[in-house]
């Protein structure tokens, strides 16, 4: 199973390693519940996921066991879930070394980087931590949505960029960084209008596909790239295809961003040193500040910002140089 806790291929060499470090976490889980057999016989309302029948919060131990199996092992749930989880450790009165480990809460810098942000869930300030990340994400892709998918496959190949590690390829394509051979998406498209029983969407498929035939060989614009995958994703919907991904028909990410070969990266000439506009975006807000030119702190898309960039006067991009 893609989740995992107590009652779900539940780890208990992974689990050893999760509590080295978290003394608290290991003495209050040995009395927690490791039998399978035990999610049957209890009711919904004693997990923090109802409908999946897992993170059990019961007691005070089971709660602890799910916790710590949802923080360090488990990938995306439902935002309910994390919340019932959050509502258990205050119930329990469980602190942050739970979790993050007695001595180590003491003398751990804050984690700056994360790949959900809004929810502070799978850090990437280190490459085990980025390792764990790719893991994760590439295991449980099929239960985020297209656009966050994307989203958060791009930090991880940030972060793995900066910590300069590679990457499976499938990341970069979730990350929607490769290229995109339109003939391999015309044929994906049409193998949707085939499979599809209403004529509505076999219709819209088809447009799809003839529109798709006169764009150019090799489509690289990223985010028209994305926006068309959220479109065939709804189109999946209504036509009830999603059934079969990864059987007869590959996802919408991997039907756009289908080949091995990297999109060539936006580049800024700062003052004669060659730098990536990913990594000029990344500066943290007070840099453009400093330099005089807030605005380009908030721009988000990488074709204004290098645009933009390209017409500051070379004094600026000389201070800029300090920082890259």
């Amino acid at each position: 199973m893609d989740i995992v806790d107590q009652y779900h291929d539940p780890t208990y060499v992974e689990l050893h390693l999760l509590t080295r470090n978290r003394p608290v976490a290991r003495e209050i889980i040995k009395q927690a519940s490791f039998n399978e057999t035990d999610v049957d016989s209890l009711p919904s309302s004693a997990f923090a996921w109802e409908e999946e029948r897992r993170f059990p919060i019961h007691t005070r131990e089971d709660a602890a066991a799910s916790i710590l199996y949802r923080t360090k092992v488990s990938g995306y749930v439902p935002d309910h879930v994390d919340e019932k989880l959050a509502t258990a450790a205050k119930i329990y009165e469980f602190d942050r070394s739970l979790v993050e480990g007695e001595e180590v809460i003491k003398e751990a810098a804050p984690i700056k980087n994360y790949v959900f942000p809004e929810e502070k869930r799978l850090p990437l300030d280190t490459e085990a931590q980025v390792k764990i990340a790719e893991h994760v994400l590439c295991r449980d892709f099929e239960r985020l949505p297209i656009e966050k998918r994307a989203d958060a496959f791009v930090r991880l190949v940030d972060a793995a960029e900066k910590h300069e590690i590679g990457l499976e390829p499938i990341a970069y394509k979730f990350a929607g960084l490769t290229v995109c051979d339109r003939d391999q998406l015309i044929d994906w498209v049409e193998a949707r209008a085939a499979a599809c029983e209403s004529g509505v969407c076999r219709d819209a498929f088809d447009k799809v596909a003839s529109q798709l035939r006169r764009a150019s060989e090799t489509l690289l614009v990223r985010k028209d790239l994305v926006k068309l995958a959220s479109t065939l994703h709804t189109l999946d919907k209504e036509a009830g295809l999603e059934k079969h991904y990864d059987r007869k028909l590959v996802d919408p990410l991997q039907t756009i961003f289908n080949t091995t070969e990297k999109l060539a990266e936006a580049i800024c000439d700062v003052a004669g040193k060659k730098v990536a506009c990913s990594k000029l975006m990344n500066l943290p807000e007070d840099v453009w500040i400093d330099v005089d030119v807030p605005e380009l702190a908030k721009i988000a898309e990488v074709e204004e910002f290098q645009q933009v960039f390209n017409t500051l006067p070379v004094d600026i991009k000389i201070a800029l140089k300090a920082y890259v």
